[in-house]
């Protein structure tokens, strides 16, 4: 897929821009206003000498959780924090960017739906996405249902971060990646990566299936620790 710019994508950062309303906050589930060390996952483990002794392929510590594959395809979980790293993408709003609103996102419905994935949307958030580094809390939204504790702490809402903006010029899940690469370059204060940048842009407007390629294997090599960045080395040519 190419790197196309996608119907009403917001520029990238997150949506760094907008006013907070209460639109991501209504019907939260019960322990929304939980503390961010409560349910994280443990990290994964890695490959053990008697896998490789059993003649099984040693278990990858993967430094992306979104690159994490089994069988050559994305795994269920994988999947779902790509879901999150596109919403996060395309909206603007704070009260779109919370975790109540990412989870209608990440289902495509409301009702019993969207709370049937908020646990998982949870996990990934502050379980791994944000340990990983790929996104950040941005502030927080006024609450004003629940215990008294919630209301005071209010509703985190959150943002990509570069390195989450980076990863997601891998993702034919994330829309508007043209804009994302526009603000990255505006970011950058390094010339060589504002190269490999519009090198970047130019392959996805006249090549995009290479250039979707390109970064998709250069996103998994530095997930897997066999490359130090997620721009390709000869991109800036």
């Amino acid at each position: 897929m190419g790197l196309g710019v996608g119907k009403g994508g917001a520029p990238a950062g997150g949506g760094q821009g907008g006013q907070g309303g209460q639109g991501g906050q209504d019907s939260a589930p019960a322990g929304e206003g939980r503390s961010k060390d409560q349910g994280r996952r443990a990290p994964s483990r890695e490959s053990t000498g008697e896998e490789e002794a059993k003649g099984k392929r040693p278990h990858v510590a993967h430094r992306l959780g979104i690159m994490k594959a089994k069988h050559g395809r994305p795994t269920g979980e994988a999947r779902r924090q790509r879901a999150i790293l596109a919403s996060l993408a395309s909206h603007a709003r704070p009260a779109d960017r919370t975790r109540p609103a990412i989870a209608k996102a990440v289902s495509g419905g409301g009702g019993a739906q969207w709370k049937n994935m908020y646990s998982g949307v949870f996990n990934d958030i502050e379980g791994s996405l944000v340990p990983q580094g790929l996104i950040e809390e941005e502030g927080r939204l006024p609450y004003r249902r629940g215990p008294r504790a919630v209301q005071a702490a209010g509703i985190p809402y959150y943002r990509l971060t570069r390195l989450g903006r980076l990863a997601c010029l891998s993702l034919a899940e994330v829309p508007d990646r043209e804009a994302l690469i526009g603000g990255l370059v505006e970011d950058s204060e390094s010339a060589a990566e504002k190269r490999a940048l519009g090198a970047i842009a130019a392959m996805a407007r006249f090549a995009p299936e290479f250039a979707d390629t390109l970064l998709g294997d250069q996103a998994r090599a530095y997930s897997e620790g066999r490359a130090e960045s997620q721009l390709p080395e000869g991109a800036s040519g």
